[in-house]
């Protein structure tokens, strides 16, 4: 009985690590599918940029004179 209980264990070990193998790997791929948390700072614009300041220095100039 124990042999019987042997063999059936070593055939189930193969198994399972390949279960736990393809869970694992579906996992991994669903995690990093997802897309990523949205973090202002990485888009926040400090100042105005050169368009802005080359239409405003145009006003500024003609105002002044």
């Amino acid at each position: 009985m124990s042999q019987l209980l042997s063999n059936a264990a070593s055939g189930l070990v193969p198994a399972a690590l390949k279960l736990w193998t393809a869970v694992t790997t579906a996992w991994q791929a669903m995690v990093a599918e997802q897309p990523r948390a949205y973090q202002p700072e990485l888009h926040y614009m400090r100042g105005s940029g050169p368009k802005w300041r080359e239409k405003h220095a145009r006003k500024n100039d003609s105002a002044g004179r």
